[in-house]
């Protein structure tokens, strides 16, 4: 008889075949030890899409999905809501797995109150955090601490976006991730839904250092359509914004103003406007939801 799915990978990839295939290599590897699906979405250009079928492993649990048009929010509620697992674990196509990754965000939902876990995430050259502080919000959104390559299990309040994964039905209750974050990179995406599940479910969003992965960075691909600087910098302020408006009250977002203006007006004083657009758009969809 055959063994119950227990999770469902999911990777969003664009224009990189040769990436993505050393880790779909890693996930055969994996599928050997637990019984896991794999949801594949590529959103490439005809050729590496064509190269990538022609590479892609013949097994049933590996699923390839093409998207004709780059969205990475799109892809994300794709995954988990065509997953057949109650565990969704979302990777971006450019990290290394170690041997307890997959096994790790298993277990983690052993404790039920747990609803998603955030996988440890040590990026290429990049110096060990010491520092306890893992995927906090502090003043109600004016300073963000990540700090996820820390080797401590802690409670957090969002994910790393490369390594994460959630209940399904979580997911499910919350409508996913948020559609009307901007393009071209669709920042804030993780950080949103994190604060929407702990302000659901209190505390329910574990940081685990042993789901481990390796970050590279690749500077093109993944799920980035847009090498504009200048517009991906309009997306990522107008993002902030909006998670501002859309998710904090008044009084909330003036103490965030307080604390984050005197960072703002000396180091990014151009992104005021940007940030300021996104805010009314949030304040708009607040009092929709209402």
């Amino acid at each position: 008889m055959e063994k119950a799915i227990q999770i469902t990978v999911i990777i969003g990839t664009l224009n990189r075949p040769n990436v993505l295939m050393s880790l779909i290599g890693q996930l055969v590897e994996e599928s050997k030890k637990i019984q896991f699906e794999a949801i594949i979405i590529d959103q490439s250009t005809p050729e590496n899409y064509k190269e990538l079928i022609s590479k892609f492993p013949k097994t049933i649990n590996f699923k390839l999905i093409h998207f004709d048009k780059p969205n990475t929010v799109q892809y994300l509620n794709y995954g988990w809501k065509n997953a057949k697992a109650s565990i969704v674990l979302y990777f971006d196509d450019d990290i290394t797995l170690t041997e307890s990754t997959i096994q790790a965000h298993l277990e983690a939902y052993e404790n039920l109150s747990i609803n998603g876990v955030s996988g440890r995430v040590i990026n290429d050259s990049e110096k060990i955090s010491q520092n306890q502080s893992v995927g906090k919000i502090k003043w109600f959104g004016a300073m963000f601490s990540k700090n996820f390559s820390y080797d401590k299990k802690a409670l957090v309040h969002f994910p790393y976006g490369c390594n994460m994964s959630f209940r399904k039905q979580a997911l499910n209750d919350l409508g996913g991730f948020d559609e009307k974050l901007s393009p071209p990179i669709y920042a804030f995406n993780e950080v949103d839904l994190g604060y929407r599940i702990n302000k659901r479910w209190k505390n329910s969003i574990l940081f685990s250092p042993e789901a481990l992965v390796y970050h590279h960075q690749y500077k093109r691909g993944g799920t980035r359509n847009d090498f504009i600087v200048e517009n991906v910098f309009q997306s990522n302020q107008f993002n902030y914004g909006y998670f501002l408006g859309k998710n904090f009250s008044i009084f909330e977002n003036i103490i965030c103003f307080l604390r984050r203006l005197p960072y703002q007006l000396i180091k990014e004083p151009r992104a005021i406007l940007h940030i300021l657009r996104g805010f009314i758009y949030g304040k708009q969809i607040r009092r929709s939801n209402v």
